[in-house]
């Protein structure tokens, strides 16, 4: 019934919006809702147990199903959670024609971080302080509380967090005889990008001198969008956005945008990066041997192990020469938000309580492999089982750069992902920043 609902709620507004009438139509089973409401808060009987229902991106449904589950037997005729997983590229539309009726369908919803500006600015979030101390809030890495908090106020709870690493083939580096004191590299001993140039550079030469093996010599899981392409810049001391989160103008067009701009054209040019390679099959390249450095995040592991893939080895993201200590690294994840119209608030925040800080957050993170939002999962069993979680505790404590803080950040990512790919396909640089500026100044005014 909930999904249908959803579906039919979904279908109106897209019609409606496709013909151009003014707005979204009133949810399809308004009339209905109460009613139903009443039957599922008591559950069919007698009982006093209130329903919840919680819509989420399937890109996190193993590590939330297992939280919902474990929320629902702990909290047994109390409260019960029903979750309905979208389709990772469907859940932000789904949102917006949901929230634009103003609907109670849903008591909490997967709030991607970047969006929770948008979503505050749109009136869909309810600020969660009045659940949230100050001091639990502070649980939380330093970046994720900055994606949570808007205009001083607590919207969206970390569920996870994100971090990359650069990733490197075993077998290409030994084939290609290059020697590298791994061991050596800590966080103030990075390899440069200036070696890594190099040694791309040498391994093409040796193992791919007419470049018909399709041979690589660094790459990022993805390629194209702002959350890792922007650790050029941002690791030259550029910024994401302008301090108002409204204008790119005075950012994109300052050096350290222009040097790494054309520092990534120029090896894109060189075959050192790739070219016509979606973000979607990167790291089937890398997996297959075609590429020797990989800049991705802490998920990529469990794809390895699931391939069978094990030529791997990991180190921290390398740095500019002269600039070792302004490295930035992405990070980042979902958070998840109580629906500003929800009819059970005090249960939806008992919810996210339990997901975000209570026992659900560690049965999230030991079932979906993120890096841990709150500070204190970052244990000794945690980096024993997954060595590379002590790089992301470093990156995510002292190098992550969250995100453009903006209400305007899908436009924001269509526009600069855009611009990327053209300077990777060769474009001017200044005529790819000036049309990226001149989009999002006007992307920008409808927030002003």
């Amino acid at each position: 019934m909930k999904k249908r609902k959803m579906l039919a709620l979904l279908a109106t507004g897209i019609m409606c919006f496709a013909t151009a009438c003014g707005g979204f139509a009133p949810p399809a089973e308004e009339g209905n809702s109460e009613a139903h409401r009443s039957e599922e808060s008591s559950g069919g009987n007698q009982s006093n147990e209130v329903t919840i229902h919680l819509m989420m991106s399937n890109s996190q449904e193993i590590g939330v199903s297992a939280a919902v589950e474990a929320f629902n037997k702990a909290y047994k005729g109390k409260i019960k959670c029903d979750a309905d997983y979208v389709a990772f590229n469907d859940v932000f539309e789904t949102l917006e024609v949901l929230m634009s009726n103003k609907s109670s369908e849903y008591d909490i919803f997967a709030a991607d971080g970047p969006n929770v500006a948008a979503y505050v600015k749109r009136g869909y979030l309810q600020p969660l302080d009045q659940w949230f101390s100050k001091k639990d809030i502070g649980e939380f890495s330093e970046a994720m509380q900055t994606e949570a908090i808007y205009d001083g106020k607590f919207y969206g709870a970390p569920m996870g967090n994100s971090s990359t690493v650069m990733y490197y083939n075993k077998a290409l580096l030994e084939q290609a005889g290059i020697q590298i004191d791994f061991d050596s590299i800590a966080p103030d001993h990075r390899l440069t990008w200036e070696q890594i140039v190099e040694y791309g550079k040498e391994a093409k030469k040796k193992l791919d001198p007419d470049g018909q093996k399709g041979i690589y010599g660094v790459e990022f899981q993805q390629v194209g969008r702002v959350y890792q392409m922007n650790i050029l810049p941002n690791s030259l001391g550029g910024e994401q956005i302008s301090k108002d989160g409204l204008s790119v103008d005075g950012v994109i067009n300052t050096e350290p945008w222009l040097d790494a701009l054309k520092f990534y054209q120029d090896e894109v040019k060189e075959g050192l990066f790739t070219r016509g390679i979606s973000a979607d099959d990167t790291s089937s390249y890398f997996m297959s041997g075609k590429i020797l450095f990989y800049i991705g995040t802490t998920a990529l592991p469990a794809a390895f192990e699931k391939n069978g893939f094990k030529d791997w080895g990991y180190t921290y993201i390398p740095c500019f020469k002269g600039h070792e200590n302004e490295i930035k690294t992405a990070c980042g994840s979902w958070t998840i938000g109580m629906n500003a119209y929800s009819e059970h608030q005090k249960e939806a925040a008992e919810f996210i309580r339990y997901l975000t800080m209570g026992d659900g957050a560690d049965v999230y993170i030991n079932a979906s492999g993120m890096v841990p939002a709150l500070t204190r999962q970052f244990t000794k069993d945690l980096i024993a089982s997954k060595p590379y979680m002590e790089v992301a505790q470093y990156e995510v404590t002292h190098t992550a750069l969250v995100r453009a803080i903006t209400p305007g950040f899908n436009e924001y990512a269509t526009s600069m992902n855009a611009m990327w790919d053209n300077v990777r396909n060769g474009a001017d640089i200044k005529k790819s920043v000036d049309t990226c500026i001149d989009e999002l100044n006007t992307a920008f005014q409808e927030y002003k």
